[in-house]
């Protein structure tokens, strides 16, 4: 792996910013993909038995039994996340399965989470800033609970309280595609957030459920802005002033969000911040650019980690790119790629070479601090209002 070269002086304040920082990310999978005999075995029984949501489930479940019986997994897996530093993840519910539609894949993921924290050690499920803070505080994993589309919901807002019982703070509107409450980014035409939709904004703004418009298309992100009584978020994202993508957010959307006090997280996907050859500095540029909009203490990290990245199974890719084509609304000119890295950002446990970069792009120790992590918690606090 190459790695960012730093003078002696640079590459231990960025060990030491990395090592004392509370460094958050959005990552749906929530930690790396299991890669251990057993779990590899179960994952191929289950793509014999029922395809790649079989698969995958089998492959999560089988992690979950080797580290409750295993301590050499255990201790294998915390080196995982030791060499990442990552303390605090917001996952997606029903991502195990990539069942993000579908509300009992989103309940099983549920008791996966549950059962994760009480068996590792390491982990707890979080609700708030608060807690995140305190699970730092006392070294363990701060695990908060999403949504990547309100089809899961269905036209049943009283789902939205259920979720919030269950520990969700997080729902992003839609996902690619238009459902009953908005237009995704890649619909062919761009409307706004619909009536229900609306509704469903104030409930979740009653409940205290973050609002992130991430996969959102152009004009049901501004509503969104302007519907929601309380600053929301793009929580992984790139800047269309950039490079041009249907995913990215444009300066009048990154403006808007600006002038309600929302959040920005900048996505390690490297087919969504250039067209080829991205690299760990092409993800600094956006998001130098977006702390130019709205401020960098409104900024963070969500890298996205899960199905594009090295760590996502080699045998699992074509049935992956089959599913995604099939249901989540990317389409071929989007140029989805399975399998990459971002430049030394190969593996979940290359995540501070971010920092490195940071570092090397001469922001302050605060600032760095910032985009790490305390930014998004400070969002969390202000977005509860």
């Amino acid at each position: 792996m190459t790695v960012i070269e730093l003078p002696t002086d640079q590459d231990q304040r960025a060990q030491r910013l990395h090592d004392a920082s509370l460094v958050a990310d959005f990552s749906p999978h929530g930690e790396p993909i299991p890669d251990t005999e057993r779990s590899r075995a179960a994952m191929a029984a289950g793509l014999q038995r029922g395809g790649l949501g079989a698969a995958l489930g089998s492959l999560w479940d089988e992690h979950l039994a080797e580290l409750e019986e295993d301590p050499e997994a255990r201790d294998l897996h915390s080196e995982r996340f030791r060499r990442s530093g990552v303390d605090a993840l917001q996952v997606t519910l029903g991502a195990i399965e990539m069942g993000m539609h579908d509300w009992d894949a989103g309940l099983r993921d549920v008791a996966r989470w549950r059962r994760r924290a009480e068996i590792g050690g390491d982990l707890e499920v979080c609700a708030d800033a608060a807690a995140l803070r305190a699970a730092h505080a006392g070294g363990r994993i701060g695990v908060m609970l999403g949504l990547q589309d309100t089809l899961q919901i269905g036209t049943d807002l009283g789902r939205v309280e259920t979720l919030y019982g269950l520990g969700v703070r997080v729902i992003q509107l839609t996902y690619n595609r238009r459902n009953l409450v908005g237009d995704g980014c890649t619909e062919r035409h761009q409307s706004g957030i619909s009536r229900f939709g609306a509704e469903l904004v104030h409930e979740m703004n009653n409940l205290g459920i973050v609002v992130d418009v991430s996969h959102c298309g152009e004009k049901t992100t501004l509503e969104a802005i302007d519907i929601s009584a309380r600053p929301i978020a793009f929580t992984h994202t790139s800047c269309r002033a950039l490079y041009d993508y249907p995913r990215a957010k444009t300066d009048e959307q990154l403006r808007a969000l600006a002038a309600s006090g929302g959040y920005v997280g900048i996505v390690a996907v490297p087919f969504f911040l250039k067209q080829s050859g991205a690299g760990i500095p092409d993800m600094v540029d956006h998001i130098a650019h977006a702390a130019g909009i709205v401020g960098i203490e409104n900024v963070g990290i969500g890298t996205d980690w899960g199905f594009w990245s090295t760590d996502w199974p080699a045998e699992l890719r074509p049935q992956t790119m089959r599913a995604f084509s099939e249901t989540s609304g990317f389409r071929p000119e989007d140029g989805l790629e399975l399998g990459v890295g971002l430049g030394p950002f190969v593996e979940w446990g290359d995540r501070p070479q971010i920092t490195r970069e940071l570092v090397a792009r001469g922001f302050s120790d605060a600032e760095i601090q910032g985009l790490l992590g305390a930014n998004w918690l400070r969002y969390l606090d202000r977005s509860r209002g």
